[in-house]
């Protein structure tokens, strides 16, 4: 499968990420994969996924109708999705690793497909609402995922010139967390391969189905199922 079709430049990403910090003022406007969109949306999740004017969850969609969840994602009430760069970050992670045993392995989206079940999507999925506003800030709230795993989510301030200098406001970013073992405390180490997986939203409050349901978006860098 030519995954061109499905992803998008970095380029055009960062230019509308630009035209979002000149616009800033706008404050009922939302940024989603370098689009703005209004804060409720009559569109339930898949569709307003394929609706992305980059293109950006056509391959997540794919995998998503693949996997027959279509109706599960859009009656999720908090939906954090994954981008197509998630999807080809996973299928790069087990292409390398099929490579080190043989150089001239292959692996495909359909190959991914194939190596996953449900519950690798349904872990995205919470049979709660979820938003930044009622996130707690130093240990993760944690929740059972509809794919019976143990997922937490918290914001954090964030203190970078980068915010400070674009508004005097405090400004607050939404993380996804894969709970691995015990959830993580402040000032403890975890055992060895315990400790949680942190994942930001790039984009937070999506009011999908007039509001009824609730997505956010995870970066591209994630890695899908992985984390």
């Amino acid at each position: 499968m030519n995954f061109k079709k499905h992803l998008m430049s970095y380029k055009c990403i960062i230019a509308s990420f630009i035209l979002i910090c000149l616009l800033g003022s706008c404050k009922k406007d939302y940024l989603t994969g370098g689009s703005l969109h209004q804060e409720v949306t009559p569109l339930n999740n898949i569709d307003y996924l394929k609706s992305n004017s980059f293109k950006l969850f056509d391959t997540a969609v794919i995998v998503i109708e693949k996997l027959g969840l279509t109706a599960q994602v859009n009656s999720a009430k908090t939906f954090f999705a994954f981008t197509d760069y998630s999807v080809l970050n996973m299928i790069n992670l087990r292409l390398q690793q099929k490579q080190q045993v043989n150089p001239l392995a292959t692996y495909t989206l359909d190959s991914l497909i194939s190596n996953i079940n449900e519950d690798s999507v349904r872990q995205y999925i919470l049979n709660e609402t979820v938003e930044l506003k009622t996130a707690p800030e130093l240990v993760p709230a944690t929740y059972t995922s509809a794919g019976n795993t143990t997922m937490g989510v918290l914001k954090q301030l964030q203190t970078n010139a980068t915010y400070l200098e674009r508004t005097q406001a405090p400004t607050y970013l939404l993380f996804y967390v894969k709970v691995r073992g015990a959830l993580d405390q402040p000032g403890v180490t975890p055992p060895v391969n315990q400790n949680d997986i942190t994942v930001q939203c790039q984009t937070t409050g999506i009011k999908t189905s007039n509001g009824a349901t609730t997505m956010h978006v995870l970066v591209n860098p994630h890695t899908f199922v992985r984390f």
